[in-house]
């Protein structure tokens, strides 16, 4: 068990969700997993969450997926199992975006909020936001180091916080 992170295009999480949340809904119900998108309507790239039954409530996604004509690659997640150890950091994925005017949020004063960040990860972690702005105004977060997989989920959430504190609309 633990938790699954699923990246997939925006457009396979629209399906996923079906209209009224119907799709969704069915697929918590077959897997008895919880599913949940963390990701906003707006973003390029969804972020699908599994937690509990992680292997059921992968497949249930893959299936409704495919039922619609989408095949989601193999190897588009990440686990975050309860034991640590292993080579996680040899598991490469993309860095994670975030909105260019929360940047400065997200890092903190002399970059505060980031050192908080890599201590709750447990250090063995470095988080740097590059300054690139990609097409429409997203800055990558990147993520590298030993406790990688422990960082990314508190990194998203972290930027999930701060787009609903600032109100902004994503």
């Amino acid at each position: 068990p633990g938790k699954k992170y699923i990246r997939m295009p925006d457009a396979y999480v629209k399906v996923l969700v079906g209209k009224g949340g119907e799709t969704i809904r069915s697929v918590i119900e077959q897997s008895g997993a919880i599913i949940r998108v963390e990701s906003g309507p707006r973003d390029p790239i969804g972020i699908v969450s599994i937690t509990g039954n992680v292997q059921q409530g992968e497949q249930c996604i893959r299936d409704a997926l495919r039922a619609k004509g989408f095949d989601l690659p193999e190897l588009s997640g990440l686990v975050v199992s309860q034991v640590q150890g292993g080579n996680q950091s040899a598991v490469r994925r993309d860095d994670i975006q975030i909105p260019s005017e929360l940047v400065k949020h997200f890092v903190g004063n002399k970059g505060a909020n980031i050192k908080v960040l890599e201590d709750a990860a447990g250090g063995a972690v470095s988080i740097k936001v590059l300054p690139m702005t990609l097409a429409g105004g997203f800055q990558r977060i990147q993520v590298t180091g030993m406790n990688r997989a422990i960082a990314e989920p508190l990194v998203m959430r972290r930027i999930e916080e701060l787009k609903r504190c600032t109100g902004a609309g994503y």
